[in-house]
This record gives structure tokens, sequence and C-alpha cells, in this order.
């Protein structure tokens, strides 16, 4: 398998798990299983471990691209 495919599925792992969780919870609150304090608590420490690794992933591949013309600093005129 190529590595390029390989991190596209890791990256649709860990972005689809973390929003799964998230929304388990929010339908479990809503269901009444699960107290809505408690919710919090486990959105927080959920999120506390995994939003660094979804940040990693979205920067990854919605990053700039080094190869692009995109990255030419833009000329700023001072006002006269």
């Amino acid at each position: 398998m190529e590595p390029e495919r390989t991190r596209t599925w890791l990256a649709f792992i860990l972005v689809g798990g973390f929003a799964l969780v998230a929304c388990l919870t929010v339908s479990l609150v809503i269901t009444g299983f699960l107290q809505t304090n408690d919710a919090i608590e486990i959105l927080k420490a959920f999120s506390s471990v995994f939003s660094g690794f979804v940040g990693l992933v979205i920067g990854y591949y919605f990053g700039r691209s080094e190869s692009s013309n995109n990255n030419v600093p833009l000329k700023v005129e001072p006002d006269a």
C-alpha cells in the first residue's frame, strides 16, 4: 500500500472517530442515558487528548503547499 493512501485512511479513521465519539456522547445526552455534566467532562477529556491529533491531520492535508505559487509575499504599499 502506498504511504499516501495509508496516511489518508489513518486521517479518515482519526477524524471520523473523533466525530463519532462526539456525536455519540451528544446523542446519549439527548436520549437521557447520560447526564449533561458527565457528558461535558467526557467531551473535555476526549477533546483535550485527540484535538491535537485532529489538528495535525487537518493541517497536513489543508495546509499551504510548498510548491504552489501562492507563497509569494504580498507587496504592501504605505499610505501616502
